[in-house]
């Protein structure tokens, strides 16, 4: 039997799995069958078992860390680098336990992939004022007069005014 590899990606935020910046653990594995399944195409992926298996494991995965992960990008480094740790060894001993199987199918790698935020500092003095500067100025009403303005009625026959001052409906 031949030995397949297969990779995997866990979109840890379920951002958008079309989008290369969003963090995810990649992983790579090698399998054979039974494990292992072809597709029409005759390319090597999960069996529906393992399939569904890793989907209910990245669920679990993102609801027992939802709680880290909603703070993960904060301007603490060494706190960020643990949630991600964390996330991490935690996904790789349940991978572990419950998708490999003994002659089927193994774990070769498991990388970080997109954009990680690790540090970010929103509070800086000069992160502030670049930040303020971007934003669009508002738009200043136009002043109030203390005379109420009569509307003057069109010059029809004024040279400049397209047709005549009639007005254009289209059909």
């Amino acid at each position: 039997m031949q030995v397949e590899s297969i990779g995997w990606a866990f979109d840890v935020l379920q951002a958008d799995a079309l989008d290369d910046s969003y963090p995810r653990i990649e992983a790579l594995f090698v399998g054979r069958t039974p494990a292992v399944a072809y597709d029409a195409q005759n390319q090597p992926k999960f069996n529906r078992t393992i399939e569904r298996r890793l989907k209910a494991l990245e669920r679990d995965l993102r609801h027992k860390h939802q709680a880290d992960l909603s703070t993960l990008g904060s301007a603490d480094l060494a706190q960020n680098a643990l949630i991600i740790q964390r996330l991490v060894t935690d996904y790789s001993n349940q991978l572990r336990a419950q998708i490999l199987v003994p002659a089927q199918l193994d774990l070769e790698s498991l990388t970080l992939a997109g954009e990680w935020p690790l540090f970010w500092n929103e509070r800086a003095p000069l992160v502030r004022q670049k930040a303020q500067s971007q934003t669009p100025m508002p738009l200043n009403p136009t002043p109030q007069t203390s005379q109420p303005t009569t509307p003057q009625p069109a010059d029809h026959h004024h040279p400049d005014t397209p047709n005549g001052g009639a007005t254009y409906t289209p059909v």
